[in-house]
């Protein structure tokens, strides 16, 4: 982070409302045409720029950012963009953040009808192929959203036990699908 950036941080921090400024006049509208590119409209695209700001302002007593000031704003576009899909089309939230590159580079516009009719019919075979409790377990956790430790609450078994399902689950279909894993799995639960 050069020092410029370093000023930027430490004046949001102190709540300075010129420093708060300057970042918005800096970064605002980078971070709206991200926003664009992910988003089917402006209004959309421009609540979650503004949300992305608020939030920095709202946490501003302790805001830390370890390199770049954008690679910053842009990592939480991507978490609020991914949040705005999960509230709307109720998906939970999967994609584990190592995989996240691979969702962010997928190109959905040139998905067409029949290819994710046709990819859903075969995550659905692979997803009812799994032993019961495994397809049990990683359903609840992609459909209801529930956490680890609540599927382990609800089926009686031990908190490690789910994390192993869910594990050997995506394990599965990484084997079965490969790169393509993990917006198949994000079409298959906006459509199933």
């Amino acid at each position: 982070m050069n020092e410029e950036e370093l000023d930027l941080v430490n004046g949001i921090n102190n709540a300075d409302p010129d420093a708060f400024k300057r970042l918005f006049d800096s970064y605002w509208k980078k971070i709206y045409r991200r926003a664009m590119k992910k988003l089917a409209n402006e209004e959309d695209a421009s609540d979650i720029t503004q949300e992305v700001f608020y939030i920095i302002w709202k946490n501003r007593g302790y805001w830390q950012v370890r390199n770049h000031i954008e690679g910053y704003l842009t990592s939480m576009l991507r978490h609020k963009i991914y949040d705005f899909y999960a509230r709307r089309d109720k998906l939970p939230i999967f994609v584990p953040l190592d995989e996240q590159e691979e969702y962010w580079e997928c190109n959905f516009a040139e998905i067409t009808t029949e290819d994710f009719t046709e990819e859903n019919q075969l995550v659905r075979k692979e997803i009812d192929a799994m032993p019961e409790k495994m397809r049990e377990v990683f359903l609840l956790s992609r459909f209801e959203n529930l956490s680890a430790l609540q599927i382990a609450e609800k089926l009686g078994i031990s908190v490690q036990t789910v994390r192993n399902q869910i594990s050997t689950a995506l394990r599965r279909l990484r084997d079965r699908f490969g790169n393509k894993t993990t917006w198949l799995l994000f079409l298959f639960f906006i459509h199933w």
